[in-house]
This record gives structure tokens, sequence and C-alpha cells, in this order.
């Protein structure tokens, strides 16, 4: 066998020695490590450091060259020819998510890859899959990526494309570190620079999560606070800090909620909620002795409905209020009592602030949550921005002041900084209300480095804390679970060749996904790339 690919009439004896190996060394593994790949990734770190990043990448890098990409397409598409004789070879059988895509990403950020461009055209024309290409920019000022992203949008290239997608967070080293080296102007200018680059892969193939789109995501608003439970006069009453909610009927209980469908993004529950009022307290509950005074002293005034779950994590229980989005909008908490295990007591919002924002602007003109909006100017953007500030205000108003200073804070930033980068890059403001384009996906998962953002109402790392993240990666009944498990073949530090078996439904353990794992060190195998070289994060300025 002589392992040539399709541009290549002779190889160096070493090259051909490495692809024996890497061939020797695949064939020991079962079928679907080529059927049911998901990630080939050729690089590994991130230097911008995000301190939510779910795989703990470091600010250091290494990468397969050329000559090592080229060796482990080889040896990948020799071993799947061995199973299949149709032109996809690699990820077949991966009916559940995304046949014949490839995920070159996991703890490294590919924008980054100084070789993107040939692994692509590899990848498509070896082993006739599709790359999705996922990041969080690069700076405009790196000639080499500037000019690779513009190589692989400006060519037939962009037909291998499976997927671009652009994440936005207020995370990395331009929002954490207090720097003269970063600016989010230079961000924003970054992500504009990378939006314009790819708008003619958008303007080709248009919006959505497996096209083109941007992800929104934000901090945790989490709060730390006495929790309250019990019943008075025959209702059941759940406090903390100045939420109070009051149970519609008398001598309630309140059973274990699962997700049901975890393809609905509308959360398909087991059992039917369970009706409470909602209302402003005009302090922070310290004690039940001192909830219970007030209550006998003070007439209540209704303030509005809500509906109240109750969920089980390792933690212990926690309720879940309001957690669907519907047709105007969310306005969810979730509160967790103390527990045996959970030894911190408190609160997550998880109202969709920017959502609301979109669903107000909308109502102004007659139109739905979901409808779509055409013929707007920036001027229309703009105005959710305005909303927002309405929001900081009303919540100033009714003494909440945790949404007020998360709104400015965390909320507007994010808003503001998409927005010039919308512009920058020359696209018409409709695709910010185009929900395909601009997708909020709410605030970031406990993955990770995550668990230390949420104030331990958590013990363990990559716990689902609400019913979305139950519904995304949870071991009862999630997309992960219902995904199995796939293969990763990537790029790991000191010349070593990484292969892992991803268990999905394990996503949710403090042990991680990976249940088998082959490691294969060949000698300067890998490039690397050091701190110390400029341009290698967006929002650093020149």
């Amino acid at each position: 066998m002589k392992f040539l690919l399709n541009d290549e009439k002779e190889i160096s004896l070493k090259d051909l020695e490495i692809r024996k190996k890497l061939y020797s060394e695949f064939m020991e593994l079962p079928e679907n490590f080529v059927s049911k790949m998901r990630h080939l990734q050729p690089q590994i770190g991130c230097f911008n450091n995000c301190s939510f990043c779910s795989k703990f990448s470091v600010c250091r890098s290494e990468y397969w060259g050329l000559e090592s990409l080229r060796n482990v397409i080889s040896a990948l598409k020799y071993t799947a020819k061995n199973y299949t004789k149709d032109d996809l070879l690699l990820a077949w059988d991966r009916k559940e998510h995304r046949v014949g895509v490839i995920f070159p990403y996991l703890n490294n950020d590919i924008a980054a890859y100084p070789h993107l461009e040939e692994f692509i055209d590899l990848c498509y024309k070896e082993l006739g899959v599709r790359t999705r290409i996922s990041t969080v920019g690069f700076s405009r000022f790196n000639k080499e990526l500037n000019k690779m992203h513009k190589n692989i949008c400006s060519k037939e290239l962009i037909y291998a494309l499976g997927g671009v997608r652009l994440s936005i967070s207020q995370y990395g080293r331009v929002w954490e570190e207090a720097s003269l080296k970063n600016s989010l102007e230079d961000y924003a200018a970054d992500l504009g620079n990378f939006l314009n680059i790819y708008k003619p892969y958008y303007e080709k193939f248009g919006s959505g999560s497996r096209k083109m789109c941007v992800e929104l995501r934000y901090n945790p608003l989490v709060e730390n606070s006495i929790v309250l439970d019990f019943e008075y006069n025959r209702k059941r009453v759940i406090a903390t800090a100045n939420y109070l909610f009051i149970s519609v009927d008398d001598n309630v209980e309140i059973k274990e909620s699962f997700i049901v469908n975890p393809y609905n993004h509308s959360l398909e529950l087991s059992r039917d909620e369970v009706k409470f009022i909602e209302y402003n307290l005009p302090f922070k509950v310290s004690s039940q002795e001192e909830l219970i005074t007030y209550l006998d002293k003070e007439e209540l005034v209704q303030e509005k409905y809500a509906d109240v779950y109750l969920f089980r994590n390792k933690d212990g229980i926690y309720y879940s209020i309001n957690p669907k989005l519907t047709g105007t909008g969310n306005y969810g908490i979730n509160i967790y009592p103390k527990t045996d295990v959970r030894k911190n007591s408190g609160y997550l919002i998880t109202e969709r602030f920017f959502l609301n924002a979109l669903y107000n602007y909308k109502e102004k003109r007659g139109l739905e949550l979901k409808d779509n909006v055409s013929g707007t100017e920036y001027s229309d953007c703009y105005e959710v921005i305005e909303i927002l500030k309405e929001y900081v205000k009303y919540y100033e108003e009714v003494g909440k002041n945790d949404k007020s200073e998360y709104i400015n804070k965390h909320i507007i930033p994010i808003i503001d900084v998409y927005l010039k980068a919308l512009q920058i890059a020359g696209y018409s403001s409709d695709v910010f209300f185009d929900k395909n384009f601009t997708i909020d996906t709410g605030m970031i998962c406990n993955l990770g480095r995550a668990i230390n953002l949420f104030k331990g109402l958590t013990t363990f790392i990559n716990e689902p804390l609400t019913p979305i993240h139950e519904r995304n990666y949870g071991r009862h009944c999630s997309t992960m679970k219902q995904e199995n498990y796939v293969w990763l073949l990537g790029c790991d530090f000191k010349d070593t060749i990484s292969i892992e078996k991803l268990d999905l439904f394990n996503t949710a353990s403090v042990e991680g996904q990976v249940s088998f794992r082959k490691r294969i060190l060949i000698d300067g195998f890998n490039n690397k790339i050091s701190e110390d070289e400029k341009y290698l994060y967006p929002g650093e300025v020149e």
C-alpha cells in the first residue's frame, strides 16, 4: 500500500513510515472510530483563555503542520476504505447529528489554525466530509490568518464548509484582563472583520445553526441567599432574597419533573406546572419568622402568576420557575435550597432580557416574538438597546437591583459590541432581527471552568443547573444522551496524537465524556505557537 493522496505521485520514506504507523494504530480500533468520528482536531490550545472554557484550554498551542496533516488524512483515508466503498470516508454513520460533517474543535479555536484552508480542502477531496467552523474570532492584524480565511471564502472551497458560527460572550482576555493590550473597540473591529470575510458564505447559503450564525452567550446572574420553603395557611411558600412565590391552591405537592423530548426547544416536561403567584418583597428575607410576621401584617398585592416545577440534580432538588420561553419572552428564576450536598443556597436568574426586549420591539409593531422583521435600519437595532435601558430603570424602581446592574454590565455591552461588528462588516440590520442568524443561547452552562461562576450552587463540574442545561447535556434525557457516543482524533501537546471515544451521555459527570483514550507519540510531529507571538486573540491592540 503506497498511502498516496490524490495529488501525490510519491512521498518521502519518512512520511511513508509515519502513515504506515498511523494506519496500523487506527486499524486496531473498531470501525466506528471512522464511521462515528465527530472531532478531527488538528490543533490544541487557545489564547483567548475564557474563564468558562469547558475544556480548560491553556494559553499555549501546538498544531499539525502540512506534512503531519497530510499524513493523518492519508492514514484515515486508507483505514476507512476497509469499511466502506462510498466517497464519504468519515462520519457516515453519525446519523444522530450531522452525517458527513467534521468538527475541527473541542479545546481549541480552529480559526487560528494556520493551515485551515488546506485542512478543509483535504477533508473534502480526500475524505468526502465538510468542515464546520466555530470561533470567537481572530485579530484583523494577523496577515496570514486574514489571507487564509479570505481564500476559504473566495474559492470553490466555500462549498466544503459545513457551517460557520461566531460566538460572542463576555469572556476571554479582552473582557477579563484589565490591560492596555486589549480594547473593546478593537474587539468589535476584529469581529466585524471576521463577519465581512465570511459574508460570501452567508450570501450563498443563508442563516442558521448549520449555515451562518452568531451565537450570543452571557454570564450567569447568580446570587447566594437564604432559601425558604414552607407552608403558610395551607399555601406553599418559596422565597429567596426579595423574591416571593405563594401557591394558588392549598396543600400543593410539587413532584419532580423530567425532560421528555430533548429536541423540543420549548421544553417538553413530564409534569404540568404548579401555579403560584409571584409577589415583590420590599426587603430581602433573612428568616422564616421574619417572613411570616410580614405575611401576617401585610395585605399582599398580587403581581403575576408563575409556573413552578421541581427538578433534581446531584446536589439535590431545585425549583425552576417560568423556565419555558413563551410568545412574550421569558421571566424565569431557579431557586436552590441547601441540601446535604449543596452547601450554598441561592438563586439563578434565567430571564432572557435580550429576547424580551426583542419581543417588546416587535409588539409595538404588531408582531410576535418569532415573526421575522425586514426593512429595518440600524436605528431599529439601537431601539432594542433603549428598551434594555428601560428595563434597567424599571428594575431599579421595583428593587430588583440584581437585574438592573446585570443588564447594564452584562447584556447591553454584548449587544453593543455585536451591533458595531455588524455595521463594520456591512451587514443589513435585518440580520440582527433574524432569529436564525442572531441566536441568543442565554447564559453559559456549568461546564469545565464555569463551575467557579455559579457561587457554590453546585459542587460538581459539568452538572446541569437548569432544565435547559438538562435538555442539552443531562444524563436523564438530553440531546447528548441521544447522540450516544462519538470519536475524537486530535493534536495533543508534546508531539502526541490523541484518540478518544466520547460517551456523550456522561457529559454531565465529573469524570467527563472520555471512556477510552489512546495516545500515539511521534517525535517532531507538531509545530508550536508561543504566547509571545502577536495578534493571536481578538481585541488585542496593534
